[in-house]
């Protein structure tokens, strides 16, 4: 029986796979939206169920989904078995992960609450951050002419040049080149 590391490197490894090979060797405009999101190999290395999350309308795109990715399993599966490098190459099937979509309902419900409670619905944003930050009244140029003053510019000029370029390790580190053996 494989140690669990071995499973969890071999999942990975699947993943990335299986990932690569939908993404980029099936051209079928049903799985444009794919995302494999984890895979799941028996212990005994026979079977592997891949999760995958679609960012499908309605259910009948996700039936039609997974119809593609069922018709795709034998080739998927024979590029893995090429990657695995293993005896034998575990059965693949694909199983719908709704975790993205139970989360996305999740949040629904959480804007909905908050909207009830009347707090901001809408989160900040960094650039509505940054914008109040230039709101607040310190102001790096202080002459109005577009520059730093010149205080400002060598305080900056100093922090940046307290390097002195010597990039040589000190004395007794283990940077330096071991003596040469006699």
């Amino acid at each position: 029986m494989p140690l669990p590391r071995r499973i969890a490197r071999l999942q990975q490894l699947i993943l990335e796979v299986a990932a690569e090979t939908v993404q980029r060797r099936l051209a079928d405009p049903r799985l444009r939206l794919v995302t494999l999101t984890r895979v799941k190999l028996a212990p005994d290395l026979s079977t592997a169920v891949v999760y995958y999350s679609a960012m499908a309308p309605s259910d009948l795109e996700r039936r039609a989904t997974a119809r593609a990715l069922a018709g795709a399993a034998s080739l998927v599966q024979s590029v893995v078995g090429d990657a695995m490098g293993t005896r034998t190459t575990p059965k693949l099937s694909f199983r719908y992960d709704a975790t993205l979509a139970q989360a996305a309902h999740l949040e629904g419900i959480f804007e909905k609450l908050r909207a009830e409670r009347g707090e901001a619905v809408v989160p900040e944003t960094l650039a509505d951050k940054l914008a109040a930050d230039d709101d607040d009244g310190a102001d790096d140029d202080e002459d109005g002419d577009g520059s730093l003053d010149a205080q400002a510019r060598d305080d900056d000029d100093a922090a940046t040049d307290e390097d002195d370029g010597d990039d040589a390790p000190p004395p007794g580190s283990r940077d330096e080149d071991p003596p040469a053996a006699r």
